[in-house]
């Protein structure tokens, strides 16, 4: 017995509640009772309402101690008063008789832990009260069995309902019925389940639903009368095998589904079907079956909760079943369990539409239908509402309840409003909405309103309806076309002249329910409402020269449209640029809650489907037609005055954009030029007359740099205009490959042509493109040697050494330079530099190396050993000493005629073809724009070849030749100019003269290579005219020492 009793208990406080909603409940101040901690306040709910002066709250606690002698958590049902200022509890005594025995120490009852007020219903001033665990036993059988019973009260006196205890005690048959788990009243009936009933063909509990008159019971109850016969009883037949464990009775309600007047008796059935759970509709006369609606998916508890209200105002009550258990998928395939309720609309031709209903809950394990209860007519608008409890939602799990209204279709999808529960509790979750009771008016406002229980907490809150306000707003702007130019209102004390509209607004309102005779309401006016806060507003009200007119307006309670009327006017023309967009009149109200609550403090609220507000237009008239509407042809098209740019350099760029209006006028119309991030906008073209002189801004809008044109308000019909824009373009980045300019017309309402300025950036040109500005790589890369260009043999004062030690021993300095320049405007990637140096001849060493140094961004090798002799360097100052000595700069060599030409006339060349060459390979990395690259490279004439005997007759030239070429460019998409490279040879002359004091021959030559980009021709020009001014110094030389001599 103790094991069923844990597990009907289980089952019990499975069925928590779920979320409900109405929009005019009063959730600000509900009135909320409290019963004593653990008591289990609140675990079933009703309304008593014994005359039609009287109304109170009906609340069970189950396992509330009394003042029954020997009963320990008997159970009360408490009785309270509903008005917030006396919300005081009384239990109600049913019993107050401790355990009946049949001698002393030896009960027939057990009235402990029987949980009496687990169920409460009423009916006018009959309440019903049960204990379905009370348990029964006879003086046979020492054996008690969970039976349950009922009292039922008149108001003065109670009578004992037991109609499962009999003198026959086992439980094949009504011992575990459990009498009173679900009940209900019809007119004349009371119906009081056995869920746990035991049918003689099973051992196991099918259910049983049971149905006696109450006047029968009233007549027939006899306190010393144990078990009791009634001749008017009803009860469903005994169920076949296929019923095992289905629980017949779990839940029930009343409603007429056979439209014969008579309220038939509907159950839910959780476990029937395979588990797939059933609802059967039994006739309210004769028990016979109607209707039988079967769940979809199994463990689904479908039957859990039940209701009858009629939804959708046909006259036809509708059935609404609660699976608190089913499962639906989320978003991500996994099965959710959410619950869902069923709702089945009846049909005037009987039976109900084949196709139900579904609302599921919204969050996992809420629990939600676990209680449905039908609201009545809550916002009264002729359709009844529903609540749906989720006990275990909302944040901490401390309860939901949604408020469905209903409408001509069925139910609203979504609820209207949510009610929250407040309360937590240490034991156990507050289970706010368990129980739910509405479709009674307990204030007499003419609104019903709604108990939810949260028995977990001992709470009971009363929602209590707000009575509903619906509002009639109109509003009138005449006339509807503003005229600028008919200025027939005086502005000011002045004189001024402006164009005048009237603006006329008007409230109606009107509610059911205990409402004042007059309604206040705050009216707020506002002119040309669509501009943002800050522009400026094209109207303004006469009286008070502003866009807002406020005022509290007193509107009697269903009487007539009151109205009032104001003057307003239109700005001057200049003061604005939109004259295209409509002028909106807005107006809203608020209702004054306080001059309109009633004498509890339940304010009324407005109808939630009626808008607050309501808004009017005024058009300004325009030079568009007849119609006032305006039709434009804008065209629009571009032209550049470069093909090209260049990457890395300062480009300047001139668009010029060519703007027509071939329809009608366009107001506020403008260039908009979408700046690429390449690009900067300079200014507008002013030097030239056949170019306009917009008015343009820079701006950025949503990281988007823009340069925005006024082109006219209105850009007149026939309208043509070019206008000259400058840019810079400047910041191209490796990846472009052209820079795009968008350009538009746009005007209030539309866009136009859109002339598409592509310099197509890693894109296609649109067609509506006229130029294409390409990004092209250049770079010019100039490459200049400096070098001592001659020397005269013999050194005077100097002999040189067989076996040199130190460089100074082996001959004069000659060092050459060579510097890599890149005057852009593009950068370079990577060079490739390649010297050949005349080293030996004869295996006679001619220009010994002795190092080499660089600068920038340059790597050097050799194909063969600098300095192998490891002869000893000079310090810098010594080599600047001896570079100056041997170049023959400061000291002066006489040389004859006859020398000079002999040595003239002798002249050797030695250059890679016919002497032995050092080859020097140089890689130059990355050059920006005006950057170089620097290659020193200092050598030793070896002098000792050169003084030879077979090498004394002789003058020589030795050639060094060097060279470059631009292997990569650092741009990937970019197309590069071929071939960049250029090459040059350098001479050096020996001159074996005899020299005497007298006057000095001073020769110096510098060979410049210029970048492989210029023009051949330009080259050879320029070095042929090098060389032609050096013959002629050599030769003006030659002729004053001839005339010397």
């Amino acid at each position: 017995l103790l094991a069923m009793a844990g597990f009907w208990l289980f089952l019990l406080v499975g069925r928590l509640l779920a979320p409900g909603s109405a929009f005019n409940l009063d959730v600000e101040s509900p009135t909320v009772y409290s019963g004593s901690e653990g008591s289990y306040f609140g675990f079933a709910v009703d309304f008593f309402a014994p005359d039609l002066s009287s109304m109170f709250l009906l609340v069970g606690a189950p396992k509330a101690n009394t003042t029954q002698p020997g009963i320990v958590q008997g159970g009360q049902v408490l009785k309270c008063n509903w008005n917030p200022n006396r919300r005081n509890c009384q239990p109600i005594v049913f019993d107050a008789t401790g355990n009946r025995d049949f001698a002393k120490n030896d009960p027939l009852e057990f009235k402990s832990h029987q949980w009496f007020g687990a169920s409460v219903r009423s009916k006018d001033d009959k309440i019903l009260a049960c204990a379905p665990l009370y348990h029964w036993r006879t003086e046979q059988k020492a054996e008690r069995e969970p039976v349950g019973t009922c009292y039922l009260h008149d108001g003065s006196k109670a009578f004992e309902y037991a109609p499962c205890r009999s003198s026959i005690i086992d439980a094949e048959g009504q011992g575990f019925c459990q009498g009173g788990f679900s009940i209900d009243f019809t007119q004349y009936r009371l119906i009081v389940p056995s869920v746990f009933f035991v049918p003689s063909s099973t051992w196991y509990p099918t259910g049983q639903l049971i149905s006696d008159k109450v006047a029968e019971i009233v007549s027939k109850y006899n306190p010393k009368v144990y078990t009791t016969k009634y001749d008017s009883q009803l009860a469903t037949r005994s169920a076949n095998a296929a019923f095992d464990d289905s629980y017949l009775g779990y839940s029930v309600a009343v409603g007429d589904f056979s439209h014969d007047g008579i309220e038939d008796f509907v159950s839910g059935v959780p476990r029937a079907a395979r588990t797939l759970g059933m609802v059967s509709i039994y006739n309210g006369d004769t028990m016979a079956s109607m209707y039988n609606f079967t769940g979809e998916q199994m463990a689904a508890y479908f039957g859990y909760s039940v209701a009858a209200t009629d939804i959708n105002g046909d006259d036809y009550t509708d059935l609404l079943i609660g699976a608190p258990l089913f499962m639906d998928r989320g978003s991500d395939g996994k099965l959710l369990e959410v619950g869902q309720v069923s709702v089945y609309l009846q049909q005037a031709t009987g039976g109900f539409q084949s196709q139900a209903m579904k609302l599921n809950g919204f969050e996992v394990f809420a629990r939600f239908s676990s209680s449905i209860a039908p609201l009545g007519d809550l916002d009264q608008d002729g359709y009844n509402d529903i609540a749906v409890a989720a006990p275990y939602g909302g944040e901490d799990k401390k309860g939901l309840v949604y408020i469905y209204n209903g409408r001509a279709t069925g139910l609203n999808g979504m609820p209207s409003q949510v009610l929250e529960g407040q309360w937590a509790s240490e034991t156990m979750p507050p289970s706010f909405g368990y129980s739910l009771k509405g479709a009674t008016d307990v204030d007499k406002n003419g609104y019903p309103d709604l108990i939810v229980g949260a028995f977990g907490a001992d709470k009971v809150a009363l929602y209590r309806a707000r009575p509903v306000i619906t509002v009639n707003a109109g509003l009138e702007v005449t006339p509807t076309i503003l005229n600028p130019e008919d200025k027939s209102c005086e502005l000011n004390e002045n004189g001024q002249k402006v164009s005048c509209f009237k603006v006329k607004f008007c409230l109606k309102a009107d509610g059911k329910g205990s409402l004042p005779r007059d309604l206040t309401f705050h009216v707020e006016l506002l002119l040309d409402k669509l501009k943002q806060k800050g522009a400026i507003r094209r109207a303004l009200f006469l009286h008070n020269r502003q866009p807002v007119h406020s005022k509290n307006m007193t509107v009697p309670k269903g009487g007539r449209m009151s109205c009032e009327e104001l003057q307003a006017f239109l700005r001057d023309d200049s003061e604005f640029r939109d004259k295209l967009t409509p002028i909106t009149i807005f107006m809203e109200y608020q209702l004054d809650y306080k001059t309109a609550m009633d004498s509890t403090g339940l304010q009324p609220i407005l109808n939630q489907f009626t808008p607050a507000n309501v808004s009017r237009q005024a058009h300004i008239l325009l030079d568009c037609g007849e119609d006032n509407v305006c039709r434009p042809d804008l065209q629009v098209a571009v032209d550049s005055d470069q093909k090209q740019i260049y990457i890395g350099d300062e480009n300047p760029l001139t668009l010029v954009v060519n703007a027509e209006n071939l329809g009608e006028g366009a107001y506020e119309a403008e260039l908009f030029v979408t700046v690429p991030p390449q690009a900067d906008f300079i200014g507008i073209v002013r030097n030239k007359e056949d170019l306009a002189r917009l008015s343009c801004a820079f701006k950025t809008e949503n990281k988007t740099r823009l340069v925005v044109c006024d082109l006219g308000n209105p850009m007149k019909a026939g309208t043509k205009l070019s206008a000259g824009l400058h840019f810079s373009v400047h910041q191209e980045s490796e990846m472009d490959t052209f820079v795009k300019f968008d350009l538009q017309i746009r005007r209030y309402g539309a866009l136009s042509t859109v002339a598409s300025f592509p310099s197509f950036h890693n894109y296609a040109a649109s067609a509506a493109c006229s130029r294409c500005l390409v990004v092209i790589v250049r770079s010019l890369c100039n490459f200049r040697v400096s070098s001592p260009d001659h020397l005269f043999l013999p050194i005077p004062n100097w002999q040189p050494k067989e076996n040199p030690e130190t460089e100074d021993d082996i001959g004069p300095l000659v060092q050459h330079i060579y510097e890599l320049r890149n005057n852009g405007p593009s950068a370079v990637s990577k060079v490739m530099l390649n010297l050949q140096w005349p080293y030996k001849y004869n295996n006679n060493t001619l220009l010994y190396i002795m190092e080499y140094e660089i600068e920038g961004p340059m790597n050097c090798t050799s194909d063969m050993e600098i300095n192998p002799l490891k002869i000893k360097m000079s310090t810098p100052h010594q080599d600047e000493k001896n570079e100056t000595t041997n170049g023959g700069d400061s000291r002066s060599h006489n040389v004859n005629r006859r020398d000079l030409s002999a040595a003239e006339g002798d002249v050797q060349t030695l250059g890679c073809g016919t002497a032995e060459c050092l080859k020097i390979f140089c890689q130059v990395g990355r050059l920006e724009r005006e950057k170089t690259a620097i290659l020193y490279l200092k050598s030793r004439l070896w002098t000792q070849t050169f003084m030879n005997k077979e090498n004394q007759n002789h003058s020589y030239s030795l050639k060094s030749s060097a060279s470059f070429s631009v292997i990569e460019f650092p741009y990937k998409n970019l197309s590069f100019p071929e071939d960049v490279h250029n090459s040059t040879i350098v001479s050096y002359l020996i001159f074996k003269i005899s020299v005497t004091q007298g006057n000095t021959i001073k020769l110096k030559r510098v060979v410049k290579m210029k970048h492989a980009s210029d023009l051949l021709p330009m080259f050879l020009l320029s070095y042929i005219k090098s060389w032609i001014v050096g013959l002629i110094q050599f030769y003006r030389m030659l002729l004053k020492l001839l005339i010397k001599f």
